[in-house]
């Protein structure tokens, strides 16, 4: 009886110490694509440029949530649209007010849901006051 409650007790915890040192010191990203998030209406940075671990045929929607802020979307897949992160919503800051991204340097030419990543691409999610006129 003793060893079965000893066994009941420790195949969980050797279950979990297995998991939580797997994920630790295991370097299984596909892709490390660099994300920040920045406020322009505000200029506040609210997720400082950092690299992050995703699987291959990750999107920049899949980067947004690795930086753990709180993101409020609607629609799903290459359909998803940002209406918050952390949050600040749209039309917020007035009725053009709202969230893009620039992918390399450049406005995102795709939904965040479509556009994939790389380990060299940089991604700025941006939430600004006229989010029409950063995509002229």
């Amino acid at each position: 009886m003793k060893r079965l409650l000893l066994l009941g007790l420790l195949v969980p915890m050797l279950t979990a110490c297995a998991g939580t040192g797997t994920e630790e010191a295991s370097d299984g990203c596909a892709v490390e694509p660099t994300i920040s998030v920045y406020n322009a209406a505000t200029e506040e940075t609210l997720f400082h440029e950092k690299s992050v671990c995703l699987d291959e045929g990750a999107t920049v929607m899949d980067a947004l949530k690795a930086t753990e802020l709180e993101i409020e979307s609607v629609g799903d897949g290459e359909m998803t649209y940002v209406t918050g992160i952390d949050g600040i919503e749209e039309k917020s800051e007035g009725q053009s007010s709202g969230w893009v991204y620039a992918f390399n340097g450049s406005p995102g030419d795709e939904g965040a849901g479509a556009k994939e990543v790389e380990s060299t691409d940089i991604i700025q999610w941006r939430f600004e006051e006229d989010a029409i006129s950063f995509f002229e």
